[in-house]
């Protein structure tokens, strides 16, 4: 029986080649140039994926005087002035990761800037339409580590570090390997003929030791993981490398929080796709290496997603108080402010925070329901657990500091409240940011140990 070769795209079909890496070359200094660090600031407000509002606090490499000039997409200049505030320090960047960072966009979080070349013409724009920008938010400093954002340059070190080791003889490789109506990152053609396509995936979510992709739903990985699975069945060799670019994680597991349906196609596709991890490390003058090479990989978390149960928690925000009617628990006097509910479902997870989303068009049935309707912003943050952790995750809002509403949601157990007052938002509270972590990184797991954070309640 055939693998597919350049000559034989069609070959019938070979099983998965699981490739190991060798365990050697740990802590290789391959010389990888990340990004240009030309200057330090600090992340101010991110008004939508692909921008954020920085304050630069020093320019290097020589990169001083005025920022450069941005422009609209007619190639004209902008007015920034409302994202800036009329502050000359304040400088929009691009985002070139477009996921949802919750750890790292919070005000004061230190951020390395790249200069951007000026726009070649007048019809020059983002992906997303904004005003051209000068500068590339590039990388973040968290936890005494840099991060790289720019996920797009992923597959420049998978070129340079990682496809040697994994072919060390190859024929070919191609980058942007077109094939039908898709295109892969890489199509390496090992000494034998056999034709193998590989996809890389920056990862970025590294919390309490476990990495997990990725941080928001993305249909395009899906998709993904579906052509390569369809492909393996014609005799290809099938590949999904996750690139981690920081913290050095014990083990990688596909985000079945966020992405279940990610995580769910890839524990489908095991026997498909060889799914590989390696970590990259970077400092902060945009140099990089591949520090382990063999992350350890666990995709039977897939099962936990497809049962679609586990816990949650609702964040919700009132614009003024309010007195408002709670079922039982009668008119109840709340503070502007937010608020954020722990809940639990053992089944249809998904839908539960959906309706919890909603501002109308619901029964009141749960005590949350009444709150929900009188909010400004809600955001729901599912928990796919097999454990029931609602007790668990009311008693960790408590300990960071939120101040609980008697009796709200709690009638069926002995917790004070399943409802907790905070006076700013959670999601740029950095504890609020550990506790949700820690859950779902390591106890919603049932992992033992708090990783790297310590954050246990």
């Amino acid at each position: 029986m055939e693998a597919a070769t350049k000559k034989n795209p069609k070959a019938p079909v070979l099983p998965a080649n699981h490739f190991k890496l060798d365990d050697d070359p740990l802590h290789i200094d391959m010389g990888l140039k990340l990004f240009s660090a030309d200057a330090r600031a600090l992340f101010v407000r991110r008004p939508n994926r692909f921008l954020i509002i920085a304050r630069i606090t020093e320019y290097l490499n020589a990169a001083g005087g005025p920022a450069p000039a941005i422009h609209n997409a007619a190639g004209g200049p902008a007015d920034l002035a409302a994202l800036e505030e009329q502050n000359s320090s304040e400088v929009a960047c691009h985002c070139p990761n477009p996921g949802r960072l919750l750890e790292f966009v919070i005000p004061g979080t230190e951020l390395i800037l790249e200069r951007r070349e000026a726009p070649k013409s007048r019809s020059s724009s983002t992906r997303s339409g904004i005003a051209k920008t000068g500068w590339t938010a590039v990388a973040v400093r968290y936890r005494d580590r840099i991060v790289p954002l720019f996920s797009a340059r992923a597959n420049a070190v998978v070129q340079q570090a990682v496809l040697p080791v994994l072919f060390p003889a190859s024929r070919h490789i191609q980058a942007e390997y077109p094939l039908g109506d898709s295109r892969f990152d890489f199509m390496v053609e090992d000494i034998d003929g056999i034709i193998h396509l590989i996809e890389v995936k920056a990862c970025s979510l590294v919390e309490e030791g476990i990495a997990m992709f990725p941080d928001a739903p993305s249909e395009r990985a899906v998709k993904h993981i579906q052509e390569l699975s369809e492909l393996s069945q014609k005799g290809y060799r099938c590949h999904i490398l996750f690139v981690i670019v920081h913290g050095n994680p014990e083990l990688f597991v596909p985000n079945l929080h966020t992405d279940p349906a990610f995580a769910s196609a890839l524990h489908h596709a095991a026997g498909a796709i060889s799914v590989h991890a390696v970590t990259l490390e970077a400092d902060d003058q945009g140099r990089g290496r591949i520090i382990n090479l063999n992350v350890p990989v666990d995709l039977s978390y897939g099962v936990l997603a497809e049962q679609n149960r586990g816990s949650y928690l609702v964040a919700l925000e009132l614009i003024a108080p309010a007195q408002i009617e709670v079922g039982s628990l009668g008119i109840l006097s709340f503070k502007a402010g937010w608020y954020v509910y722990a809940g639990s479902a053992q089944k249809n997870l998904s839908q539960r925070v959906a309706r919890h989303l909603r501002h109308g068009r619901k029964g009141l049935h749960w005590h949350i329901d009444y709150l929900t309707a009188q909010a400004g912003k809600i955001i729901g943050l599912p928990i796919a657990s097999l454990d029931n952790l609602e007790c668990e995750l009311a008693a960790g809002l408590r300990s960071i500091g939120g101040e609980a509403v008697l009796r709200f949601g709690s009638s069926d157990c002995g917790c004070e409240s399943h409802l907790y007052y905070f006076p700013n938002p959670p999601l740029k509270n950095r504890a609020f940011l550990d506790l949700l972590f820690y859950f779902r990184h390591r106890r919603a797991l049932n992992l033992h140990g708090t990783g790297n954070s310590g954050t246990a309640p």
